[in-house]
């Protein structure tokens, strides 16, 4: 068996691992990116493609071009089970939609100029552990064979399924299992149409529990004639499989079923909801799907997944000036991620859990009516908060005398109560390991008390 000896050896090179790969170039630490796809599949994963601007600047990534972007979001219409209630988000230049291959194979080919070693057809298979600590992964490759990559630092990024974590010592804290429910399964394709669609620069998102339950079905344009079409079903309550409902209900539609062709179709196992209790231990760090640094609401992960990667290139930077690759020397990564996008994360779970309980009347009746408007919407997305304002209680309780739902009122002011409650737990995310077990334990206590509260069923 071969030996390749690393300083930091990254496995998985999707939005998390080569924006990680990429802000390591020029390190000086010698650095190993690993995937066992070929390039025609490098971020192959079933996603939305959008993703905001913004993203790119925080986090000092190129914005896409050229053969990369396919399309600049202006905005979003949000779509009532109906359909006849519509809200209209508009922002300037919000964003874009990309051709997710490309962009990906960009960073990965800026990274490998500047001297990281790229490893594409190479499936790592096992952690490397020995005398109790993580030295290394085992993969197969291509064009190597068995292969052993040695690392001070080894970095999981390989998506929901956490090949590496999962396989870790369970008494680590890093191994953690989430119930189904905070899971959704997602079947999408990208087609091309035999029409001209309508407003190409917003994205659709419908809210409608008999089609994609617990979740949302989607169209987002990538020009005039192409589009990405899926939906989201939350996993653990038997509700239907996606691809079936694609096929045999959004097929009918006018706007889907009309296609020329099937550019690319993929279903996937996608998290949706609070980050990982904790992102790295020994000689160990997760970032992206592994990690669960999504957005709970919309489950998109490509923005915080680069956030999460260049929160890790600072902690191993840091690591390896200080000489520390234990947890304590790499807890740089949680501090600086919990107490920021994990604390929006969490009072976003809050909000999660409570939407996955709404029918569609309800749904129906709060966007026809203005309740979900921008202002509120900007408030809770920006800032992880449902901010309970004398104006925003006025309008919702009008609302609520009109139409008899004071029942919901009672728990949209629950949830607001727990969003700030969550979001203030992970502010004051533990400063060392030591305090890690007795904050979970206070986090698991907070959910289980607010789904009693509420009523959540799962």
């Amino acid at each position: 068996m071969r030996r390749f000896d690393y300083d930091v050896v990254i496995v998985g090179l999707g939005p998390a691992g080569s924006s990680l790969a990429y802000m390591l170039r020029g390190s000086g630490l010698r650095v190993a990116g690993i995937d066992w796809v070929g390039e025609d599949r490098v971020w192959g994963k079933p996603c939305g493609d959008a993703i905001s601007a913004g993203h790119f600047d925080r986090n000092g990534l190129p914005h896409p071009s050229g053969d990369a972007l396919m399309q600049v979001v202006d905005g979003a219409l949000v779509y009532s089970p109906s359909e006849e209630g519509v809200i209209r988000l508009v922002g300037e230049r919000a964003g874009y939609i990309i051709d997710r291959n490309k962009y990906g194979l960009m960073l990965l080919r800026e990274a490998s100029k500047a001297g990281v070693d790229i490893y594409l057809r190479t499936r790592a298979s096992h952690p490397v552990i020995e005398a109790g600590r993580l030295v290394g992964v085992r993969a197969t490759s291509e064009k190597f064979g068995e292969v052993e990559f040695r690392a001070r630092v080894v970095v999981d990024a390989t998506g929901s399924g956490g090949a590496i974590r999962r396989k870790l010592p369970e008494e680590w804290p890093i191994v953690e299992n989430p119930p189904e429910t905070d899971f959704v399964v997602a079947y999408r394709r990208i087609v091309e149409l035999d029409y001209d669609i309508d407003e190409p620069n917003f994205i659709r998102l419908y809210f409608n529990v008999d089609i994609a339950p617990g979740g949302y079905w989607w169209f987002f344009p990538k020009g005039r004639r192409i589009a990405n079409i899926g939906l989201g079903v939350q996993l653990g309550r038997g509700f239907p499989n996606p691809a079936a409902v694609y096929k045999e209900v959004l097929m009918k539609r006018a706007d889907v079923g009309r296609e020329v062709r099937v550019i690319n179709e993929a279903g996937a196992r996608i998290p949706t909801r609070r980050p990982s209790k904790t992102m790295v231990w020994d000689n160990f760090i997760a970032i992206g799907d592994s990690a669960y640094t999504v957005d709970p609401i919309h489950g998109g992960g490509m923005g915080y997944a680069m956030t999460a990667a260049r929160y890790a290139a600072e902690t191993i930077v840091e690591a390896f000036t200080n000489g520390d690759f234990t947890a304590r020397g790499l807890w740089g990564l949680n501090l600086r991620y919990m107490r920021t996008t994990g604390a929006k994360q969490a009072a976003l779970d809050i909000l999660r859990m409570f939407l996955q309980t709404l029918s569609n009347d309800e749904i129906e009746w709060a966007i026809r009516k203005g309740l979900a408007g921008m202002e509120e919407i900007e408030s809770v997305f920006g800032e992880g908060e449902l901010k309970m304002t004398p104006s925003f209680l006025d309008k919702v309780s009008l609302v609520v005398r009109l139409l008899g739902k004071p029942m919901l009122l009672a728990k949209l002011i629950t949830v607001s109560e727990y969003m700030r409650r969550a979001k203030s737990l992970y502010m004051g995310y533990p400063e060392d390991p030591r305090g890690l077990d007795e904050w979970a334990g206070r986090v698991e206590s907070l959910y289980d008390e607010y789904k009693r509260r509420v009523g959540i069923p799962f």
